[in-house]
């Protein structure tokens, strides 16, 4: 009952406490600054493709196929991936003067599904030129455009944006002129060869003129898309006046170099910068490995950064959102023959960029890697005043962070956790206290955190039980007393709630909308038996996935632990129990507890 806490004074001006108390390791943090007025690159989306799988899940019977798109697209019940990528076949243009843009149906499908779901980026690469266009005289194993037929493929280019539009109201965005012009002559998939003067040419005495007379010439030029990360194939493009005109994105992906399997460096596309062009890191996957788990969802979560942070891209793509079987090409892998799909936590950490960073965010500037295994980015929306920090622990400790605005305020920011057992899951909000939002990272994750910048800190109550006495509690288990031995030990602490036997003990708090808590214990090198419960009413309790900051040295073999929740509390939630468990009844003593609820 809440009048029990009424007892003096001093316990209401403990009630009354609207802010948070800095975490004791709160000095351990590494500090990272969030510059709002630094600000660094646009960003354009991020995105996946279907190109040649978007059969992976038109074949899919409903709903299964709609919940799908809606995992992909939709902001709301999925990750918002805001690009949407398909392809330009052969097949459209089989022989000169015959076109048939109904040949794929499936990506029609997909295209108008992504779009309905808001995507206002549909683009699409051109694998290969039909194969009667090319040297070889197939579409697969490379082969060049032959010269003759230049005029050829950028009128089918060009047809491709208008019957799109016409015919199935698809809006392209942008179209790219070859995938991977790099291409090795022994791919058993469609593509094509193309050199840096290849690319000149094309773009400068066709493609553009082809464009206007189809009336698409606001439709943008993608090219490059090189399989390894480098520009060189369009440089020459770049540094002719004429061909740059019709030049709008500079692209590549992020393969390793064959033979050698060695990725390119992250790094600028410097001439494509200096001309003034989007950039963007259109396909990069792992072609030959299964993980669905979260060692693969932090390899891409990392690339991600390190595209956004050193290379300054504008945009970034995964190979596919969905495609058959178990491999990592995908961030979901479908099952036509049981019409039933899988869920990567690849498909989680894409959304803490995808669902959080939207088209027209900046990036501003952040200290990148506050410790070594940790990174950092951040990103605004200057229209909104929103906010999105991005962190990343590769490490197998809790990171330690005090994310600290520059240039701007926000009375608190949410988190959003992936790892191992979360799941872009909602925290308890983090207030800003003295300058600086302190979190503890779990290791192997990746946490996003949004805000709005101007907000005012959100209107919650905080209890701090020092455990002297049980006055403070709603009620506790018999195998429990206050130690008062040892103090130093303890940082001097002159009480603490310990078990009496080797049994599962716990001790409750009721209090209304309770929203986030911190622990404070001591523990003798055992760092298991601690556990934390939300109840409406007593007696029905969901298990509170929480993180613990490193252990901090106390004397002979004692480390004192703070423990936080690592998820929202259910709504409604009325009481937190302290659960403590284990064989030997002192190794664990719960020193403080700091609560935080709304009246």
């Amino acid at each position: 009952m809440l009048k029990k806490f009424l007892k003096s004074s001093l316990i209401v001006s403990m009630l009354l406490m609207s802010v948070i108390s800095v975490p004791f390791t709160a000095g351990a943090a590494s500090s990272v600054t969030i510059n709002w007025n630094d600000v660094k690159q646009d960003i354009d989306g991020f995105g996946v493709s279907q190109a040649g799988w978007s059969d992976a899940v038109y074949d899919l019977q409903e709903p299964v196929r709609s919940h799908i798109m809606d995992l992909l697209f939709n902001q709301e019940d999925g990750i918002g991936a805001s690009i949407f990528r398909g392809a330009i076949f052969p097949d459209f243009n089989p022989s000169p003067g015959v076109y048939d843009f109904n040949a794929r149906p499936d990506q029609v499908w997909v295209m108008q599904q992504a779009q309905a779901r808001g995507v206002d980026k549909i683009v699409a690469s051109a694998w290969s030129p039909p194969a009667w266009m090319k040297t070889n005289n197939q579409t697969t194993h490379g082969g060049y455009l032959k010269q003759e037929n230049y005029g050829d493929f950028a009128a089918l280019m060009s047809k491709f944006a208008k019957e799109y539009k016409d015919q199935f109201g698809i809006d392209m965005y942008a179209m790219s002129i070859a995938n991977e012009p790099n291409s090795m002559t022994f791919l058993t998939w469609d593509s094509s060869e193309w050199n840096s003067t290849n690319f000149q040419v094309f773009i400068r005495d066709h493609l553009k003129q082809a464009m206007l007379a189809e009336g698409v010439q606001n439709t943008k030029v993608i090219a490059g898309e090189s399989s390894w990360w480098s520009e060189d194939l369009i440089k020459d493009s770049l540094n002719d006046p004429a061909a740059a005109e019709r030049l709008d994105i500079v692209a590549g992906h992020n393969y390793p170099i064959p033979i050698i399997n060695t990725e390119m460096p992250t790094t600028p596309f410097s001439t494509a910068v200096s001309k003034g062009k989007k950039v963007w890191m259109t396909e990069v996957s792992s072609v030959d490995t299964y993980d669905p788990g979260i060692n693969s969802g932090l390899k891409f979560a990392k690339q991600m950064h390190n595209f956004m942070t050193k290379a300054n891209v504008n945009a970034w793509l995964y190979w596919t959102g969905a495609i058959p079987g178990n491999n990592d090409e995908g961030l979901i892998n479908v099952y036509k023959d049981t019409n039933t799909y899988q869920v990567t936590k690849r498909y989680y950490t894409f959304g803490n960029y995808s669902k959080f960073i939207r088209p027209g965010y900046v990036r501003i500037g952040a200290t990148e890697s506050p410790k070594s295994g940790v990174y950092t980015s951040a990103y605004k929306d200057p229209v909104t005043g929103k906010f999105t920090i991005v962190a990343i622990n590769d490490t197998d400790s809790t990171a330690e962070l005090n994310l600290a605005p520059s240039g701007f305020t926000a009375g608190y920011i949410t988190p959003y956790t992936t790892n191992s057992s979360l799941s872009l899951t909602q925290g308890a909000n983090i207030p800003l206290v003295n300058g600086s939002y302190y979190t503890a990272v779990p290791p192997k994750s990746v946490v996003t955190y949004v805000g709005q910048n101007g907000s005012q800190p959100a209107e919650t109550l905080t209890l701090t039980d020092n455990l002297n006495d049980w006055s403070l509690t709603h009620a506790h288990t018999s195998g429990l007393a206050m130690d008062s031995s040892n103090t130093g030990y303890f940082d001097g602490d002159s009480s603490r709630v310990k078990r009496t036997e080797g049994t599962t003990q716990s001790f409750v708090y009721q209090l209304p909308n309770i929203s986030n808590f911190t622990a404070t214990l001591y523990q003798f090198s055992v760092w298991d038996g601690v556990a934390f419960y939300a109840s409406p009413d007593n007696q029905n309790w969901t298990q509170i996935a929480h993180v613990s900051t490193p252990g901090v040295y106390t004397g002979s073999k004692w480390y004192r632990k703070q423990y936080t929740p690592q998820a929202a509390f259910p709504a409604g939630t009325q009481y937190l129990k302290v659960e403590l468990s284990g064989s030997d009844s002192w190794e664990k003593q719960v020193s403080k507890m700091v609560i935080e609820y709304t009246p």
